[in-house]
């Protein structure tokens, strides 16, 4: 695999990180409106269990945010010490 090549993977990587990063979005908010419910319907093993999902989403967006930009910073490194940051000549 060449450097060109290489860099594209790791912008595909850099990709399907930001969609995991969007799905566990997601799910906080699903959790936290969960949540929600289970207090107006006085269900306490479920708002007990949707607030500890919430936590657990929460910790797992900051642990993707923390690789994401570590992934992005080591990315960016690669292209310019490669040189492709410059633009293609034909």
């Amino acid at each position: 695999m060449n450097n060109r090549e290489k860099l594209q993977k790791m912008d595909r990587a850099l990709r399907l990180l930001e969609d995991l990063k969007n799905s566990q979005v997601a799910l906080i908010e699903k959790s936290s409106q969960l949540q929600l419910d289970a207090m107006e319907f006085n269900f306490p093993n479920m708002e007990k269990n949707m607030g500890d999902l919430y936590t657990r989403y929460n910790e797992s967006l900051d642990m993707l945010n923390e690789e994401l930009e570590r992934f992005d910073i080591r990315r960016n490194k690669f292209e310019m010490e490669n040189g492709l940051d410059k633009e293609e000549e034909d």
